[in-house]
């Protein structure tokens, strides 16, 4: 191995000059080196610059490093220091170690009972929680009880509710059989009885028959004041119809006090009292 003396770059055994300044190289176990007094690097002892830090070499400020013997020196003095020094080291580090260990016994004693105090405040909320679980639990048995109550009552109410839903179907069903058979009763009667029973005065007619009284003969009637059709000849069944004051109509038979009349626009036919209308013309 070769080496530059003024750059110190090294090279093979095969190279004879330094590629950067062209100076020869020489066996670098040959060289003569020494310290560069800026960054403590190896360089030749001719160097004129170094070439680690560049640093020039040449001028007359260059600090010197120590020699080997000042060195020895100085390290004897530091040992011999370090020898009386060492007793007293080493009761300040006794006594560190003693003031640490006091430190921490205390320390820990301090830190433990705050622990201690600290999980007991929290076991007493962890059970307070509980207790309250325990609670809300007891309160969730008893709604889901009271439901449970609740809904059997609704199922007995519901249950009530359809038989007198029944009752009431059953009792509407015989109150309308009840006032068929009276209405049948009547009609059935209604023939065999007398028309000749006093009857009020009834207002005269506008049109031109002369101030014709209401019969029970079929023909043309007009009604006096508004009138209800009714599907037969009972004030309590269905009504068809409400015609107005004026209104002519066609009677084609009597029933009682009832008169059977038809519509012009084939409806069915329904029933009016007799003292509603007054007649205006008779059936040819």
């Amino acid at each position: 191995m070769k080496q530059c003396p003024h750059c110190s770059a090294e090279y093979g055994d095969e190279t004879d000059f330094c590629l950067k300044d062209g100076k020869s190289l020489v066996t670098k176990s040959g060289i003569r080196t020494k310290l560069c007094p800026h960054c403590a690097n190896s360089i030749a002892e001719d160097a004129l610059k170094c070439p680690y830090c560049k640093a020039d070499l040449t001028s007359t400020s260059v600090p010197e490093w120590p020699t080997r013997e000042e060195e020895g020196i100085e390290v004897r003095r530091r040992s011999g220091l370090n020898k009386t020094t060492m007793a007293s080291k080493a009761i300040l580090i006794a006594g560190l170690i003693v003031f640490g260990i006091g430190v921490f016994l205390i320390g820990g004693q301090r830190e433990r009972s705050e622990s201690q105090s600290v999980l007991e405040e929290r076991l007493k909320e962890i059970k307070d929680k509980d207790q309250k679980i325990q609670d809300l639990e007891k309160q969730l048995a008893q709604a889901r009880k009271d439901l449970a109550g609740n809904a059997t009552k609704l199922v007995e109410l519901k249950a009530r509710v359809e038989e007198s839903h029944k009752t009431l179907a059953a009792t509407q069903q015989k109150l309308s059989r009840a006032a068929r058979e009276s209405e049948r009763l009547a009609a059935s009667k209604a023939p065999a009885a007398t028309r000749t029973s006093p009857r009020p005065t009834e207002p005269t007619s506008t049109s031109g028959s002369g101030g014709a009284r209401p019969t029970s003969e079929p023909g043309v009637y007009q009604t006096i004041r508004p009138t209800t059709v009714y599907e037969k000849p009972s004030g309590s069944s269905r009504v068809l119809s409400q015609i107005n004051k004026g209104t002519r109509v066609n009677v084609v038979r009597s029933v009682g006090d009832w008169l059977e009349v038809t519509s012009k626009s084939n409806n069915p036919t329904g029933f009016i009292r007799w003292d509603d209308v007054v007649l205006v013309s008779r059936a040819n």
